[in-house]
């Protein structure tokens, strides 16, 4: 049976043997019934969102996942999926009558949304009916976020490639990377540079916050100036996108080292026109920034 779109815009997959044959894999080493029986039906919620998501070109990889993990599965009511570049999802497997999607604490951290997964009486088939990105031990299911937007936010939340800001240095720019005049009004311009500004070397992206119930624009610039010992003088800064005068509050702007580790941030508050951060880095060195606001954020990677 092929896989199909209902007309209320959920998503059925059929549970092969192939799905069975995984689930038993994973389940039967453990203790008891009731463990035995939790991984069982969690295997079959993963495996419904990886084939889902492998149809709409996305590059998973349970392998590597908790819910892959027989270790793991000892200790912990996960069903989580990596989706490369992007994260992990929780894939919540819902029983037939069930009005609400519980989700353990277990997976309540490290984990950029979830996804409700109905499986059918007979266990043949199971049907995606959309998705939350926060967690909670309840959630109805009639205020799910419709499986429509999952797409959406999925390829927000993609990381793009890094960008070398020494090429810049060269006169060689990224695609998608504009001038500050394409996205800033003369007036902010004015504002943030002043008559100082290296027109040449300065560029920025608009970003796209996408929340649960609501979209917010800003713009990160990027300013890269060189220094003595093959140093680069580095300014980040957030700016409200042109037509706007102010940052929404409580925007972040966070420069993280190599390792993922937060070494700078600033927070918009009221009536803030831009924010921004002021560094170093060396030759061969790599940071990241991630632009966020409330449950949404968007991180670029960075080399030299």
């Amino acid at each position: 049976m092929m896989s199909r779109l209902t007309e209320r815009l959920t998503f059925t997959v059929p549970l092969s043997f192939e799905a069975h044959s995984l689930a038993q894999q994973l389940s039967k080493p453990l203790a008891n019934q009731k463990k035995v029986k939790q991984v069982y039906l969690n295997t079959l919620a993963v495996y419904a969102v990886n084939f889902y998501l492998q149809c709409m070109a996305f590059e998973t990889n349970w392998e590597i996942s908790d819910s892959y993990n027989p270790v793991m599965l000892k200790f912990l009511d996960v069903a989580d999926l990596e989706i490369k570049q992007i994260g992990k999802i929780e894939c919540r497997p819902v029983l037939p009558d069930a009005e609400v999607c519980q989700i353990p604490p277990d997976a309540w951290s490290d984990r950029i949304g979830y996804v409700a997964v109905q499986l059918h009486q007979s266990l043949k088939q199971a049907t995606i009916l959309g998705f939350t990105q926060t967690a909670a031990e309840e959630v109805p299911l009639n205020e799910l976020q419709p499986l429509e937007d999952l797409i959406e936010f999925l390829s927000q939340k993609l990381q793009p490639e890094s960008v070398n800001l020494k090429q810049w240095l060269e006169g060689i720019i990224e695609a998608g990377w504009l001038t500050i005049d394409e996205l800033l009004s003369q007036e902010q311009i004015a504002l943030a540079f002043g008559f100082r500004h290296g027109v040449s070397l300065t560029r920025g992206k608009q970003i796209e916050l996408e929340m649960q119930l609501e979209k917010q624009s800003v713009a990160l610039i990027v300013i890269p100036s060189p220094e003595i010992d093959q140093e680069l003088d580095i300014r980040v800064q957030v700016h409200p996108v042109k037509g706007q005068i102010y940052l929404p509050k409580g925007v972040k702007l966070i420069v993280k080292d190599a390792s993922g580790s937060a070494v700078l941030d600033a927070e918009a508050q009221d009536e803030d026109n831009y924010i921004q951060q002021h560094f170093s880095a060396e030759s061969g060195e790599k940071f990241s920034i991630t632009v966020a606001l409330k449950e949404a954020s968007i991180t670029q990677d960075f080399c030299l």
